[in-house]
């Protein structure tokens, strides 16, 4: 007959050996090289983060995207949620993008003024509205809202945030430069 000591003592083994054993098969699947950083290299990140600064600047009323840190939930949406012709399409288009920088503005896009910055990503935009469907742009644009409006500064600054709502009233009158509701 075994008493309560000895059974506590095995099951917290039992369970010990569990989460180790877990931990390290979640260890062993992480993609090879990247370490679980995802499918962008930290340059890619930092431009990434940089151009969804530029998409969704700082305001009066809230930080920008910079703040709100997407460039690493970019890179996990990025690599957990997109489909590897996407993911590819997004890195090819960033080295794209590097290229375009050096030719057109004749340097690193970050070092930019922000007036040069957002004259370069519409300009961007509007070769990307010519071919949607190959372009990285849209997705770029897609991430960088996704994760800012995700984050908690896009929820409760940039957005109207009510962290428990009241009673159910379809019919809600805006008045303008309200936020939209998170």
């Amino acid at each position: 007959m075994m008493n309560r000591r000895d059974a506590v003592k095995t099951t917290t083994a039992l369970l010990g050996g569990v989460f180790v054993g877990t931990a390290g098969l979640l260890t062993a699947c992480a993609p090879a090289g990247r370490a679980g950083r995802g499918i962008l290299s930290r340059d890619d990140e930092a431009l990434i983060e940089e151009i969804a600064d530029t998409l969704l600047p700082a305001t009066p009323s809230s930080p920008g995207a910079k703040a709100a840190g997407v460039g690493a939930t970019m890179n996990l949406l990025l690599t957990d949620c997109y489909t590897p012709e996407s993911q590819q399409r997004v890195v090819e288009g960033l080295d794209a993008f590097r290229s375009t920088c050096d030719e057109r503005c004749g340097g690193d896009f970050a070092s930019l003024a922000r007036q040069r910055r957002e004259q370069l990503l519409r300009e961007i935009d509007a070769e990307a509205q010519q071919n949607a469907d190959s372009h990285y742009f849209p997705l770029v644009r897609e991430l960088a809202h996704g994760a800012y409006f995700s984050s908690q500064i896009g929820a409760t600054q940039a957005l109207r945030y009510v962290p428990v709502p009241g009673r159910f009233d379809g019919c809600v009158p805006l008045v303008p430069g309200q936020p939209a509701w998170a």
